[in-house]
C-alpha cells in the first residue's frame, strides 16, 4: 500500500501521477533531506470506474453512516473492485474519513505433520466475537483505515485477503501449501511419459486418489461430446489424453466436456467407460508422442495439459498457479560430445587417409546403451568417400570434416535413420575433433564405434583402434570386442546454484531458470521470453532448442490461479465501505477502479 496526500499529486502530470489512459503510469515521490525516493508501476487496462460518493455525518453508534463504494460481483457488465488492477481511494472533502476494506480468511489446514490434514489451504470460519455471546462464525474480516483530509491510498491489486496459520505463533504464506509444491524434472513426470492422470486429491500427496474417468458409455471416434466423471477438474483450453488420442477442451458445461478431437499429429479413437483422462503437456511444436517434453529446435514450447498435470481441485477453491512463483529451468545444456583425444590438429593438416576411398564408422545419438551396438535402436552407418585430391581434416569443402557434416545432414532428413531429426556436429575443437548432439535433454551423448566397412580409425591420424574399439576420449561400455560403443559425456543441467567470481559468495544462478514476474511474462536476464496463465497453468516460452528442463511452481494455496468468485472462497477485497469521522459534517470519497 502506498498512502499519500492529495496535495502532492496532480493529474497527467508530477510526482503521485495517474495517468487515466490505456497505460496507468502511478508515481510515488518521496521528498525529504535525506534524499527523494521515487517508485513507479505501469499497468495495461481496458475498462476504468470512477466513484465520488459522499459519506455521511451525525453518527450515533459504531454500526452506523457506512456506505458502500464498491462491492464484489463478478458479473461481466460492470468493473467491480473484485476485478480491478488499480484501486485508488481518496479523500477529496476537508473532513477525515473512515475507510473499511472487507475481505475473507483462509488457513493452513495443517502442517507436514498434521496426519489427516491435506497441508493445503481452505477457507476459515471462526467466530471473532465471543463477547457477543459466541456461535458467530464468519467468513470475513474488515481492515480499518483512517483518510484525513486530502489522503489516499494506492492498491496494486484487489488479491487481498486475511491468513490464519496452522501455528498462532509463526506467521505463514498463503502462497505456500506443502502439497502443493512443484519442483521436478519434466521427465520424471508420470515416468518421463508427457501426461499426467487426472486423478483425485487424497491425503497429503497431489493426484494420488482415485483417477476422474470417462463417464459416458461408448463415444465414438467423430464425436465431440464427452460426460466425465466430474467437470470441475478441467478448463477450456486443457488438452487432454484418453487412450491414444490428444484432445482439447473447448466448453464445459457441468460433466459434460466439448472436445476438439485428434490433435498434435494423435489418431481419433472410440472412448469407452471407465477410461482414464490425462493431462497432456508434451510440446504442442512437437508431435504428441514425440517420447520427451522439450523445446523444439528452434527453442519453442507450449503446453496445455494444467501445469505440466498440477495445479488442479475438484472444488476450484485452490486450483491454478500462485502468480511469481513459476521457474522453468534449469535446462540441459550443452548437448553430449563425444572429442577424439588429439591434439595440435589444424584444418590444413593431412588426415592420412588414402585418397578416393570409402570409409565407414558408426554412430549413436541420443541414445545410450552398455550393452552394445546390438542393444541400440538408433545406431547409424556413416559412410563417406575421400576426394581424389583433398584429404586434409578441413582445408576445404571437399576435405574428411565437410564429408563426413555432408552425411549427419543429408540423414537429418531420412525418416529411416537413426539421425532423423538430430542435429549433429564434427568439427575442429581446441585441437581436437569434436562430435556433438545439438539437442539438450537427459539422454543426449554421442557414441561412435567400429562394426563392418573399412574404418577410418587407425589410420593416418585418426584415433588407433583397441581390440577393433576406436581409442576415443569417452568411457567404452558394452560386451564383445567390435560391437562395443565408446561413448563421449552426456549433456547435464545448468547448475542452480553458482560461486560469484567477484565474492566467493554462492549466488543464484539467475541465467539458469525463466522466471515468473507475477504479471504472467516469463523473464529471462530481464527479457520476456513467454507467458504463463495463472488461471489453468497453460504456458509458453522460447528457450534452448531441442531442450529438457525442470519446472517450479506454488499451487494448492489461498493466492493460487485468479480471483476466485466462487461461494464462500473469495480471495479479493470483497466490499470497500467509508463514513465520516466527523459527527456533524459529511465527508467524501472518490474511488478509482482501473480493470
Amino acid at each position: 500500500m502506498a498512502y499519500g496526500n492529495r496535495a502532492n499529486r496532480r493529474i497527467n502530470g508530477g510526482s503521485n501521477q495517474i495517468s487515466l489512459s490505456k497505460q496507468a503510469n502511478v508515481e510515488l515521490e518521496v521528498k525529504s533531506d535525506d534524499g527523494d525516493y521515487l517508485c513507479s508501476s505501469l499497468k495495461n487496462y481496458t475498462e476504468k470506474s470512477s466513484i465520488i460518493q459522499k459519506v455521511s455525518a451525525g453518527l450515533t453508534s459504531s454500526s452506523e453512516g457506512f456506505v458502500t463504494i464498491s462491492a464484489f460481483s463478478k458479473g461481466l457488465d460492470t468493473l467491480t473492485v473484485y476485478n480491478a488492477k488499480v484501486i485508488v481511494i481518496k479523500n477529496t472533502s476537508n473532513i477525515a474519513s473512515e475507510v473499511v476494506i472487507s475481505m475473507y480468511d483462509w488457513r493452513n489446514d495443517g502442517g507436514a505433520d498434521a496426519g489427516s490434514d491435506t497441508t493445503t489451504d481452505i477457507h476459515n470460519s471462526l467466530d471473532r466475537n465471543a463477547e457477543n455471546g459466541g456461535s458467530e462464525a464468519t467468513t470475513g474480516v474488515g481492515v480499518s483505515f483512517m483518510l484525513a483530509a486530502g489522503e489516499f491510498i494506492y492498491l496494486p491489486t484487489s488479491r487481498l485477503l486475511s491468513y490464519s496459520p496452522y501455528d498462532a505463533a509463526t506467521t505463514e504464506s498463503a502462497a505456500n501449501a506443502p502439497a502443493g509444491d512443484i519442483d521436478i524434472l519434466t521427465s520424471a513426470i508420470n515416468s518421463g511419459n508427457e501426461y499426467k492422470r487426472v486423478s483425485l486429491f487424497s491425503g497429503t500427496t497431489y493426484g494420488s486418489g482415485a483417477g476422474v474417468l470417462v463417464n459416458d458409455g461408448d463415444a465414438t471416434n467423430v464425436s465431440t461430446e464427452l460426460t466425465v466423471d466430474e467437470g470441475k477438474w478441467f478448463k477450456v483450453g486443457d488438452k487432454l489424453r484418453i487412450s491414444t488420442e490428444i484432445c482439447q477442451v473447448e466448453s464445459i458445461s457441468g460433466a459434460n466436456l466439448t472436445l476438439k478431437r485428434a490433435l498434435d499429429g494423435s489418431t481419433a479413437v472410440a472412448f469407452s467407460n471407465d477410461m482414464e483422462i490425462h493431462y497432456a503437456f508434451h510440446n504442442e511444436y512437437l508431435a504428441f508422442d514425440n517420447g520427451k517434453c522439450i523445446t523444439d529446435q528452434n527453442g519453442k514450447f507450449k503446453q496445455s495439459g494444467a501445469f505440466f498435470g498440477y495445479g488442479r481441485t475438484a472444488d476450484q477453491k485452490i486450483d491454478g498457479i500462485v502468480a511469481g512463483s513459476v521457474a522453468i529451468g534449469p535446462f540441459y545444456t550443452e548437448g553430449g560430445y563425444l572429442d577424439w583425444g588429439l591434439q595440435n590438429i589444424k584444418a590444413s593438416d593431412n588426415t592420412g587417409l588414402a585418397a578416393s576411398t570409402a570409409y565407414t564408422f558408426h554412430i549413436v545419438v541420443d541414445e545410450f546403451n552398455d550393452g552394445g551396438i546390438d542393444s541400440t535402436s538408433t545406431e547409424t552407418a556413416i559412410a563417406f568417400t575421400t576426394d581424389a585430391s583433398d584429404v586434409s581434416f578441413n582445408g576445404s569443402g571437399n576435405a574428411v570434416i565437410p564429408k563426413i557434416q555432408a552425411r549427419f545432414d543429408a540423414l537429418f532428413y531420412d525418416s529411416s535413420s537413426g539421425l532423423f531429426n538430430k542435429k549433429v556436429t564434427i568439427r575442429l575443437h581446441n585441437g581436437d575433433i569434436r562430435v556433438q548432439s545439438h539437442s539438450n535433454h537427459s539422454d543426449t551423448r554421442v557414441g561412435i564405434a567400429n562394426v563392418s566397412g573399412t574404418t577410418p580409425f587407425g589410420v593416418g591420424r585418426f584415433p588407433a583402434l583397441s581390440s577393433s574399439v576406436p581409442v576415443l576420449l569417452g568411457s567404452s561400455h558394452g560386451g564383445g570386442t567390435t560391437d562395443t560403443i565408446v561413448y563421449g559425456r552426456a549433456s547435464a543441467l545448468e547448475l542452480e546454484e553458482i560461486d560469484d567470481p567477484a565474492t566467493g559468495k554462492t549466488i543464484k544462478n539467475k541465467n539458469a531458470f525463466l522466471l515468473d514476474d507475477g504479471n504472467g511474462n516469463l523473464m529471462h536476464n530481464d527479457i520476456v521470453v513467454g507467458q504463463i496463465s495463472y488461471i489453468d497453468g497453460h504456458c509458453e516460452f522460447t528457450h534452448l532448442p531441442s531442450a529438457e528442463f525442470k519446472v517450479s511452481a506454488e499451487s494448492l494455496s489461498a493466492h493460487a490461479g485468479g480471483v476466485k468468485h466462487l461461494a464462500s472462497a473469495y480471495n479479493s477485497i470483497s466490499k470497500i465501505e467509508a463514513r465520516s469521522i466527523n459527527k456533524k459534517q459529511d465527508s467524501e470519497i472518490e474511488l478509482i477502479l482501473l480493470g
